[in-house]
């Protein structure tokens, strides 16, 4: 009975982390196989360990699959893609008035 819920979970974590690969959740998809690998580090001395660990993995990839977590900073590309667009229309001009074109 503890292998077959052992392998059960370990597909389920596997399927979960391609399935979060496949819609580019990367961050995501990294974070749950790392910790799949330290828990079955740190739990893996004898097959309950390997149990638990396996399926503490499994719950937490039913929680990262609905609560996305994300680590990185929250920036506003909108005001950059602004500027960038603003340097280019300036660019514009200043080639217009150089060789005198009228737009």
């Amino acid at each position: 009975m503890e292998a077959l819920v052992m392998g059960i979970a370990t597909a389920f974590n596997i399927l979960v982390i391609f399935r979060k690969a496949e819609l580019h959740r990367y961050q995501d998809a990294f974070l749950d196989a790392s910790l799949l690998i330290v828990l079955s580090l740190v739990f893996g001395g004898s097959l309950g360990g390997m149990m638990v660990a396996t399926v503490a993995s499994a719950i937490i990839s039913i929680y990262f699959l609905f609560n996305e977590p994300n680590f990185t900073f929250n920036i506003d590309l909108d005001d950059e893609e602004e500027n960038e667009e603003e340097k280019r229309k300036e660019d514009i001009r200043n080639l217009y008035k150089k060789y005198n074109i009228k737009a």
